[in-house]
């Protein structure tokens, strides 16, 4: 039940379809036709490689937006899952499988949505197929980008619940939005220490996304396919470490939720 309502409302959100659809069909216009100015029509290698980058990033924000749905609605909701945790059959452990479950769901059905959109639009521009190599592998990466932006925004909401109060929501809430842009621009177009791209969740589910649509080998800039690459293992090692030990700090944070009134986030 807790999972066909989490994931029929999150489906159904319309700031989610407006935020993490509609205005990405923007960017991907920009891609397409503004960005992509002095490449060739009609070379597939570089269509496909041009188009992997820009569904990476896209693809990101679009499950960055995901995060931002899931922290409102958890917000809304702090009320009820505080009594229902102490008064009522549900546990936290059964409340975080189901919505991990719905984030999931979710996360695999904009990011099909997304790859769709984009080899749509960047087969029109350059008038050559820039079919996606494997998208078999891009369902797994979405899914478990799915559960890493719940885990996030879900720790996120539980620290403005339980210690900063609900006047902060507002920034906080975007936090994980904010951090897709931060990291999808940056390595889109600069050289980041390996460090850092490996350590970076964001950069991780970017990356894999480009590897699972071009095929090829993962660039340190996704703009200059020929530099030095990066490791899909180490990516995928580090998304997966992020989101566990995510999910075991909502677990451990959703034993101690607070009671909030969505009163408390009124702007006065």
């Amino acid at each position: 039940m807790l999972f066909t309502h989490y994931s029929k409302t999150l489906l159904t959100n319309r700031a989610l379809w407006g935020w993490g659809v509609l205005f990405m069909v923007f960017w991907l216009v920009i891609g397409g036709f503004v960005e992509s100015t002095g490449l060739p029509k009609g070379d597939s290698a570089v269509a496909l490689n041009y188009t992997a980058s820009w569904y990476g990033i896209i693809n990101l924000f679009t499950l960055s937006s995901l995060g931002v749905s899931i922290a409102f609605s958890l917000i809304y909701s702090t009320h009820s899952l505080a009594y229902a945790f102490r008064y009522t059959k549900l546990k936290p452990l059964s409340y975080l499988a189901n919505i991990v479950a719905s984030s999931l769901i979710v996360g695999v059905v904009l990011s099909v949505i997304m790859l769709l959109l984009t080899y749509a639009i960047f087969s029109y521009r350059f008038g050559a197929s820039a079919a996606p190599v494997n998208p078999a592998l891009a369902v797994p990466v979405a899914a478990l980008a799915g559960v890493f932006m719940y885990a996030l925004a879900t720790m996120l909401v539980l620290i403005i619940i339980n210690a900063l109060g609900l006047k902060n929501q507002n920034f906080v809430s975007f936090i994980p939005l904010l951090l897709g842009y931060v990291f999808g621009f940056t390595q889109l177009f600069v050289a980041l220490p390996n460090i850092v791209i490996y350590a970076s969740p964001y950069t991780a589910i970017q990356d894999l996304l480009y590897h699972a649509y071009s095929g090829e080998p993962i660039p340190e800039v996704l703009s200059n396919p020929t530099g030095t690459t990066l490791s899909p293992t180490y990516l995928a090692v580090s998304l997966v470490a992020w989101t566990l030990i995510l999910l075991l700090i909502d677990s451990a944070m959703l034993r101690r939720i607070k009671p909030k009134s969505v009163e408390e986030a009124r702007q006065v």
